[in-house]
């Protein structure tokens, strides 16, 4: 069955402050740090497995709470577990809903390894608060299952859905569900960006008996920023925030001097050389012969 695009106003001040969220999702797993906007205190460091055939426990985001907000934020891909994760895109049903289809194995496995700890400590929290849930790629997979699970199974039967680059997560069945139940989901994209053309919209068989079939959820609002790399400064949520924060740049502009180090350093957000570099070769001093690394 088909369900048409969901009305929802797309607010430039939720996404760049969200983009900026899910830029501290990247500091707090990097560096084990986070900064949070005037108002808002840290409640969840949320932590999930990764990996296919070793999994590994890593940090994926947080539950940041305000006054009359809650936000859950969650980063994308980092580690070559996370890569793992990313490709193991066979299909399982989604277990926490029912009649909702098959979602990707890969993601439903690392939302499944942090589900419990998550609704429990969301449990905690006031359900009269906004419920925002927020994710950059690999994340925003992430965020469209937790989103799904959370209006079902929890006291947060609205939430508000913002994902970035985000790659399709389930098949026509589960997204006729999630349309339907999450009223309020924006999926932002960069139309350069190649990570929300994944996993393509149809693998067909032989690849499984009956072959994989992917949908992308609502409800859709393209950007357009060309920097020449299509999986990284495409795709980067500091490169997100730069042309979104061109949408409302008095927002931002408080919002980054109110908050100094929230907001990301947009530095790498220029165009990358279209050319191979002339002085990008192998040095003779290397031999063809030896895996060695050169002296020096």
């Amino acid at each position: 069955m088909n369900i048409p695009s969901i009305t929802y106003m797309f607010n430039s001040e939720d996404a760049i402050l969200l983009a900026a969220m899910i830029n501290q999702s990247y500091q707090l797993f990097e560096k084990g740090t986070l900064l949070l906007p005037k108002g808002f205190t840290l409640r969840y460091t949320i932590r999930a497995l990764a990996g296919v055939e070793k999994p590994e426990a890593e940090v994926f985001g947080f539950v940041a709470e305000s006054q009359d907000t809650i936000i859950i934020a969650l980063r994308g891909t980092r580690t070559f577990e996370d890569n793992e994760s990313d490709q193991d895109l066979y299909q399982v049903p989604f277990p926490f809903v029912r009649n909702a289809g098959k979602t990707h194995r890969g993601f439903t496995c690392i939302y499944q390894s942090a589900r419990n700890e998550l609704i429990r400590e969301l449990n905690k929290l006031s359900t009269t608060k906004r419920l925002m849930v927020t994710g950059h790629s690999l994340g925003g997979g992430l965020a469209v299952l937790a989103a799904l699970d959370l209006a079902v199974n929890t006291g947060f039967k609205n939430p508000i859905v913002y994902t970035y680059g985000s790659p399709r997560v389930g098949d026509p069945d589960f997204v006729s569900r999630f349309n339907q139940t999450v009223r309020n989901s924006i999926r932002i994209f960069n139309v350069h960006d190649i990570i929300p053309t994944l996993p393509a919209n149809a693998y067909p068989p032989p690849f499984t008996k009956k072959g994989l079939f992917y949908q992308h959820v609502d409800t859709k609002v393209p950007l357009s920023f060309q920097l020449n790399s299509l999986a990284v400064r495409n795709h980067e949520i500091v490169c997100y925030f730069k042309n979104l924060s061109q949408q409302n740049p008095d927002f931002t502009k408080a919002l980054c001097t109110e908050n100094p180090g929230f907001c990301p350093d947009t530095g790498i957000c220029v165009p990358f050389l279209e050319i191979c570099r002339e002085n990008h070769l192998v040095d003779s001093r290397w031999s063809s012969s030896s895996p060695r690394k050169r002296e020096t």
